[in-house]
């Protein structure tokens, strides 16, 4: 049963300007519900709102010198930036008719006023960017900010021409580009809502439902804590959108769990960072980057929910099988469950039913922020239904609050999003960065591919998935299509890649948080997570030359295709383990490799020269221990 929030709890004993916070984060939920139910406000409107809400909460609950000096109160700067803030949407709002109808973009000259409040909010996403994620993300939305200022002096493709410092201020405030384009667009109208949604499943019991069903299906098994991990890890990760805050939350009961079972610490973090991240490539939600993918490629979310769907069932094919032979190799025991699950069902089985809605409402149709609405409105019922789940007043306005300072991460990192995709569009930067791309591939698939890969992990690193994915829409993604990939590919391509570099070293935000919990090598863990996750990073290539993994194409073809990558990607984890039905030589681990990439890749010939080789291997083996049993 869930602990009571009482209203001491969530009033009384906090300082005023935490109740400040409070209700702030309090009103961004609402009013985000409120106009997912009855219609949201004209774009600016709702963006703007959105993002002032958003920017307030932050340096209410960011504070200055918190981190360094252990502040717990917010000092004369804070205020300032949240005065700030209410003042530039203030005026957005009090204007919106001048702003949208009456003047022209980068042609009507702006005001002194209008010049210090856009410098103030672009200072402020920065800042907000800062405290929220640190330095890489800063680091870079402050590169593309000074970009346009440089172009003129730079060589080759970077050369852009003249541009005044108006003018980006003018972009990046008074118009539906920059920080209040699409990227924050969707997560005003989109987002948002299923971050809330998942604040709520958490605090009626989500937690326990989805935890303790896994160790009822997984936990008596060989290594089933690592297993429960992969389940429970993941079903969280696709509602909540964010691989190390996912790890974070999950990871601090998952993880222990796993090195008292027996994993290595390493071992343990690498499967939390695996399994969490991999929450965002599995359907139906596929947390943030996903809704911003179908504003930005037209595609109906529901269409992309079905093509991410095979290809991610292989990502956790992979991760599981691997936990599976990492136990059997270790001869590790399962685990007795708490409880069965027919109790956890009789106590939360009903918080089924608002994924239920939420799931049924996404692949019939109806739009993601009505269905979004709809799930939070059912969750809310739902919890009421019954003692163990039931909120009372102070614990629904403390899930309210949480989903809004959960929707941080992504309302900023959108904004900050927004910045740098406005400066490669006021100075053309992707179109030059698309010419010389094809021009490096030298119109060959196959390279442009690799150096796809590369740019997308190196774009990735340090920086949220959102955010990551957004500069290759204007960058990679433009490139792949010139290609010759199909609209939806090139698209999906460069979202595994982003996903990819919260796992891949040097950065590995995942991996590296994992690893703090584990008290685990950093570096290390990103590594095998890597490793673990190898078909992840393989399968976008082969879904680039045939789209019959992403369930495109004739029936029998992708029948095929289906059955052929599953068992393909069990011998990846083999040749990764170095165990099958025991440990591998290394010519098994070649040939285990080798009939992996030829059971991908979709096509009947490889396939069946990959099936024999697998065959053959598992006999091999098979002989092989039978001789070890009779000695």
């Amino acid at each position: 049963m869930t602990e009571p929030c009482t209203w001491r709890d969530f009033w009384s004993y906090r300082a005023w300007h935490q109740r400040t916070a409070a209700l702030v984060a309090v009103t961004l939920a609402i009013f985000q519900i409120y106009t997912a139910i009855f219609g949201a406000f004209d774009a600016l409107i709702q963006r703007g709102i959105h993002l002032g809400l958003g920017l307030v909460l932050v340096f209410l609950v960011h504070i200055s010198g918190a981190k360094k000096k252990g502040k717990t109160r917010p000092n004369w700067l804070d205020w300032c930036f949240v005065a700030l803030s209410i003042g530039a949407i203030t005026y957005l709002l009090s204007n919106y008719e001048w702003v949208m109808v009456e003047r022209f973009r980068l042609i009507t000259p702006l005001t002194w006023y209008e010049k210090f409040l856009g410098v103030a909010i672009i200072i402020l996403v920065l800042e907000a960017t800062r405290r929220v994620f640190g330095r890489a993300l800063f680091y870079v939305v402050v590169a593309f900010l000074i970009y346009p200022f440089i172009g003129p002096y730079l060589p080759g493709f970077l050369y852009s021409s003249p541009i005044q410092w108006t003018d980006l201020v003018d972009f990046n405030y008074l118009s539906m580009g920059g920080i209040f384009g699409i990227p924050l667009g969707v997560s005003a109208t989109v987002i948002a809502l299923f971050i809330i949604f998942g604040a709520v499943l958490m605090h009626g019991g989500g937690s326990y439902l989805f935890s303790n069903i896994a160790t009822g299906l997984t936990g008596r098994m060989s290594g089933g804590p690592a297993k429960v991990a992969v389940i429970a890890s993941s079903l969280m990760g696709t509602i909540t959108g964010s691989g190390a805050a996912n790890v974070a939350t999950t990871g601090s009961v998952t993880i222990p769990m796993m090195k008292k079972a027996g994993y290595k610490a390493e071992f343990a973090g690498a499967v939390e960072a695996l399994a969490s991240t991999g929450g965002q490539l599995m359907p139906p939600v596929m947390g943030a980057a996903a809704f911003v993918m179908s504003a930005f490629s037209g595609i109906p979310y529901r269409t992309i929910i079905y093509y991410a769907l095979f290809p991610a069932i292989l990502f956790f094919v992979c991760i599981f099988v691997t936990v599976h032979l990492e136990a059997k190799r270790l001869n590790l025991p399962g685990m007795e469950p708490e409880t069965t699950i027919q109790d956890t069902l009789k106590s939360y089985g009903h918080m089924i039913l608002p994924i239920a809605v939420l799931v049924y409402m996404l692949v019939t149709g109806y739009t993601p922020r009505l269905a979004g609405g709809y799930g939070v409105i059912t969750a809310l019922v739902a919890c009421q239904l019954r003692s163990t789940t039931r909120l009372n007043f102070s614990g629904l306005l403390a899930a309210l609050e949480d989903g809004a300072k959960g929707m941080l991460i992504v309302l900023i990192s959108t904004a900050a999003a927004g910045i740098i995709v406005g400066s490669v569009d006021i100075t053309g930067l992707g179109n030059r960065l698309g010419r010389v791309f094809i021009d490096l591939a030298g119109g060959n698939l196959f390279i442009g591919l690799i150096l796809g890969m590369f740019v997308a992990l190196l774009l990735g690193l340090g920086i949220p998935t959102t955010p990551a994915y957004i500069v290759q829409v204007a960058t990679v993604i433009p490139a792949l299509i010139a290609l010759g990939l199909p609209d939806y590919v090139a698209h999906l391509f460069a979202f595994y890649y982003s996903c990819l570099s919260l796992i891949s070293p040097p950065v590995a935000a995942a991996a590296f948080t994992a690893a703090a919990i584990a008290k685990a090598d950093g570096w290390r863990t990103g590594w095998l997570a890597t490793r673990i996750g190898i078909v992840a990073f393989i399968v976008p290539i082969m879904f680039a030359y045939d789209q019959s993994l992403l369930l495109v194409g004739p029936v029998w073809k992708v029948i095929v295709a289906v059955l052929t990558a599953g068992l393909g990607a069990w011998c990846l984890a083999v040749a990764g383990e170095g165990y099958l039905l025991r440990n591998l030589k290394w010519y098994e681990r070649i040939i285990s490799l080798v009939a992996a990439l030829l059971l991908i890749y979709p096509s009947a010939n490889y396939s069946l020269v990959g099936g024999i080789l697998f065959v053959l291997l598992f006999f091999g083996q098979l002989h092989g221990r039978n001789r070890v049993d009779e000695a």
